[in-house]
């Protein structure tokens, strides 16, 4: 009789309950209770910077211990029928989860600056790229909408840095070119400007 039984708890006991997970029960306990740690350094370390009002951090207090007692409602749940080695490993594990006197240590208070510092970081990060896609020429625009209009006088002769550069790049010969793509660029605007045409829609690969 006491086979029988021993073999119907052993059929009805669930998977996970077995001896061989308890290793990796035990590591999961550790890790819930170092996540809850952080959250609760995280919250109170914001409620003490910011000065959130008392109220605000005693909800955090409030799902918080409902958070842990679930948690503790659930490790206790899915191992009704373990050995005694699961279940003591499960109480040396149990960390109690009231952490309102923790010490704010300076190495959390550098965590936390590197962390605004990156998020400052990428606040310019995304200035610059709406900058940058202000920039776009829309579609529907023709080919001489121009994007950067000013009425302040040129800085310099126009023609003078593409003189240089094609002296720079050809030589000799950099007269002659010149005058060869002058020539294609002003039967390219006899054709263009009758029919003003729009530009083939590029999409960005950032949307």
């Amino acid at each position: 009789m006491a086979v029988v039984k021993a073999l119907t708890s052993k059929a009805t006991r669930p998977w996970y309950s077995h001896l061989a997970f308890a290793r990796y029960w035990q590591h999961y306990h550790q890790t819930m209770n170092a996540y809850r740690k952080a959250v609760e350094s995280c919250f109170s370390f914001l409620q003490l910077q910011a000065g959130y009002p008392q109220s605000f951090y005693d909800h955090h207090v409030t799902w918080r211990d409902s958070t842990c007692s679930s948690s503790r409602f659930r490790g206790s749940g899915q191992h009704p029928h373990d050995s005694s080695g699961i279940q003591a490993s499960t109480r040396e594990d149990h960390v109690e989860c009231d952490l309102s006197n923790m010490e704010i240590t300076e190495e959390l208070r550098q965590y936390f600056a590197e962390t605004e510092r990156h998020r400052e970081e990428r606040r310019r990060q995304q200035q610059l790229d709406a900058e940058c896609l202000d920039s776009y020429v829309n579609a529907d625009h023709d080919l001489c909408y121009n994007t950067h209009q000013s009425v302040e006088p040129p800085t310099e002769r126009p023609g003078e840095q593409c003189q240089a550069e094609m002296r720079r790049l050809y030589g000799n010969s950099a007269a002659k070119l010149q005058a060869m793509e002058a020539s294609v660029q002003l039967s390219f605007d006899k054709h263009c400007d009758p029919k003003q045409p729009k530009f083939w829609p590029v999409f960005p690969l950032k949307f």
